[in-house]
């Protein structure tokens, strides 16, 4: 039997465990940017609502003062009912804004909950860790096959390499069970294309 025809199913698993590797890459990288996404969604509105309701407190504090009272002595003029209106104008705005402020303080504290149960930020590192295995298993079979056309190697000798990459991309696979994605990631993968696109220069011999 000539080379080529030997080494055919040996090419083959090499680039079905390249392209696979590919979509796995792809797949941890659009759920890395789907969780850093929910984490940004979560994190930036706690930290807005927390400093408005810091900017409520120290108003509020600035507005309730020491009370001034006039001396025993003193005769007080009685309070007409326009005066009662325009000092309980502030009061009723320092009401609301405690309010808005209490509402506020419990939504914060409700999404910070949320970030820390999916803890979405360290979700989003761990996919980004399994993509860049992924990247270099997806690699190395790119090697391979570059490689074979300049040294060709024996089906023997590229059985060999098949399976010390098989075993480095089951083992990914194994870790990559902690780090679930979604149907929406594998569509995504499925469809994004590379960044640099290639062609197996085996093809034909497939």
């Amino acid at each position: 039997m000539t080379h080529e025809n030997n080494t055919t199913g040996a090419l083959a698993a090499i680039e079905e465990l390249r392209v696979d590797s590919k979509i796995g890459k792809s797949k941890h990288f659009a759920a890395s940017d789907r969780k850093l996404l929910w984490h940004r969604l979560c994190g930036v509105p706690v930290i807005l609502a927390n400093l408005f309701v810091g900017i409520v407190l120290v108003s509020i504090q600035g507005t309730n003062g020491t009370p001034t009272f006039a001396a025993p002595q003193e005769q007080v003029a009685p309070v007409t009912k326009k005066e009662e209106a325009v000092k309980a104008e502030p009061l009723l705005a320092s009401e609301g804004l405690s309010l808005l402020s209490i509402f506020l303080a419990f939504g914060a504290a409700s999404l910070s909950g949320v970030q820390t149960f999916f803890n979405f930020h360290k979700a989003s590192e761990g996919h980004r860790a399994i993509g860049n295995r992924y990247v270099h298993v997806s690699r190395q079979c790119k090697s391979l096959q570059q490689k074979h056309r300049d040294i060709p190697f024996t089906a023997e000798n590229i059985w060999i390499e098949y399976s010390n990459l098989y075993d480095e991309y089951h083992q990914i696979n194994t870790e990559a069970e902690s780090f679930p994605t979604s149907p929406s990631d594998l569509k995504k993968a499925k469809g994004a294309a590379e960044i640099s696109p290639y062609k197996n220069p085996h093809a034909q011999e497939i």
